[in-house]
């Protein structure tokens, strides 16, 4: 008799922003030999896994089969050419890893993103970063998954610890296959030191990053000042109980303001209009205390992001363009909200030579931004599609959050299409592939030199196409003609059923 956990079960399933919802048939595979005997069943199907369902974007989307790999949760340790590795299953989330770390041997991750309800595959596909430094994906050194022999069209397991097939997988956004597990390089637990400090231009918020490199900040519109969090890492050493007392008031803070009643804030201006939100932003940087902590490096990086549904857009530009893509972010943000007639000079020029400036004109007075935009440096790294990849110099990420209800929310996707077409445009920006995405195939194969390795890793693991189907295959430009084969036309091309 099939055991239970055997059995797809059909299933709806929505993502954390309640932008996305869809049914489908999802199974919960204990270990490999399941997960093969699921790609076997299923081998004319379109086949996607999901993690915590935490991204906005279509990436996880399938309504034919999906997996969940919440059972795939082990964590282990091993010395390799002096790097301590972390072998962990692809469906443990983020905060138990750094659990396990912490207890195993007071390790830690080279590099956080905001929050840790991710599951460790879902952070790495679509290649989550913390500030100042790369990605998590980059410190991948190696992948197991599950995929289709190129030969036989048989499900089996493949492991990858180089080449552009690591690459790919570093940031795999589902179409390299199952993520079974894979090896994160890790660190030593460390400290970090922050001061809380407003400015009010973009070249001093910048000269910081020369002392400390894990700055993040905050542009808040109306406003028109830099919130800027400035960092570094600093070996762990015993805080005086002074310390430890900033130390836990600054947590406190951060807790009950940032993460809880700034977002209450927020969600009420939006229920007043648009005059309190602009109200409201323009006291923001004043209603912000100003001051110095020591703390665990996970204390500081990470927030209770998730305490508030909302939804997320994030572009990349290149470092040396920001102060112009916050400019025209800041000409964009006032002309939606109809608080300026439009722009002059070089910057109107600019934007009718692309056909944009008509249409921003068209939005006037149609959207109030509601909340401050996060810019975080992203540095070059090594894979093939992420949005670090192929970089000449760091990036700059721009955060553009909103926190009205889905149904409320076209008047932001209309700002943000707007907006991701500009930056694409002007800039050469990328987008973060979890969050919202309003661009196409014609701008993600421009904006990635890596794309065509990148396919082709793909239909090594993945011959007919199983995993690379529907949103993903489109917006990648995967080739059209090699769609899944029902069951009947696979007979007639000889492949294995």
């Amino acid at each position: 008799m099939e055991k239970k956990h055997q059995l797809g079960k059909a299933r709806a399933l929505a993502n954390f922003g309640g932008n996305q919802r869809w049914r489908t048939l999802c199974y919960r595979p204990a270990n490999e030999a399941e997960v093969r005997e699921i790609l076997r069943r299923h081998a004319h199907q379109r086949i996607r896994a999901f993690g915590s369902l935490h991204s906005w974007s279509e990436l996880a989307v399938c309504d034919e089969v999906t997996l969940d790999l919440s059972a795939f949760q082990d964590v282990a340790l091993a010395e390799h050419d002096g790097v301590t590795i972390a072998r962990v299953g692809a469906g443990c989330r983020l905060q138990t890893l750094l659990d396990r770390l912490r207890t195993l041997g007071g390790r830690t991750l080279p590099t956080l993103g905001v929050i840790k309800r991710q599951t460790v595959a879902g952070a790495v596909s679509t290649a989550t970063h913390g500030s100042g430094m790369q990605s998590l994906s980059h410190f991948i050194l190696g992948a197991r998954l599950a995929g289709y022999d190129p030969e036989t069209g048989e499900p089996r397991v493949f492991e990858y610890r180089g080449g552009d097939a690591l690459r790919a997988a570093r940031c795999g956004l589902g179409c390299m296959g199952i993520l079974l597990s894979l090896e994160l390089a890790t660190v030593g637990k460390y400290q970090v030191e922050e001061r809380i400090v407003r400015r009010a231009s973009l070249d001093e918020v910048l000269r910081a990053y020369h002392n400390f490199p894990l700055t993040q900040f905050a542009l808040v519109p109306y406003a028109w000042k830099y919130l800027c969090f400035e960092r570094r890492a600093r070996e762990g050493v015993r805080l005086s109980l002074r310390e430890r007392g900033k130390a836990l008031f600054w947590r406190l803070y951060n807790s009950l303001w940032i993460d809880m009643a700034f977002h209450v804030f927020v969600k009420t201006a939006v229920a007043l209009g648009p005059r309190a939100v602009r109200l409201f932003l323009r006291c923001t940087p004043s209603l912000s205390l100003e001051g110095r902590r020591i703390d665990d490096a996970e204390r500081v990086l990470t927030m209770g992001h998730h305490y508030f549904r909302h939804e997320e857009m994030e572009f990349f530009v290149p470092q040396l363009r920001l102060g112009e893509a916050l400019e025209v972010l800041r000409c964009a943000t006032e002309i939606f909200a109809g608080t300026t007639e439009g722009v002059g000079g070089r910057l109107q020029e600019t934007l009718h030579a692309h056909g944009l400036y008509a249409e921003l004109l068209r939005h006037r007075g149609s959207y109030t931004h509601h909340y401050p935009y996060s810019i975080r440096r992203l540095l070059p790294e090594d894979a093939l599609v992420s949005m670090g990849s192929s970089l000449a110099e760091p990036a700059f990420s721009v955060s553009v959050f909103t926190y009205s209800e889905p149904y409320e929310r076209e008047a932001y996707y209309a700002f943000c299409a707007w907006l991701a077409r500009c930056m694409n445009a002007l800039f050469d920006a990328r987008l973060h592939w979890g969050k919202h995405f309003p661009l196409g195939p014609d701008e993600v194969a421009h904006a990635y030199p890596g794309l065509e390795a990148f396919r082709q890793a793909c239909r090594a693991v993945d011959p007919r196409g199983v995993f690379r189907g529907g949103y993903a295959g489109r917006l990648l430009g995967f080739d059209a003609v090699q769609p899944v084969m029902a069951p009947r036309d696979a007979v007639r091309a000889g492949l294995p059923r």
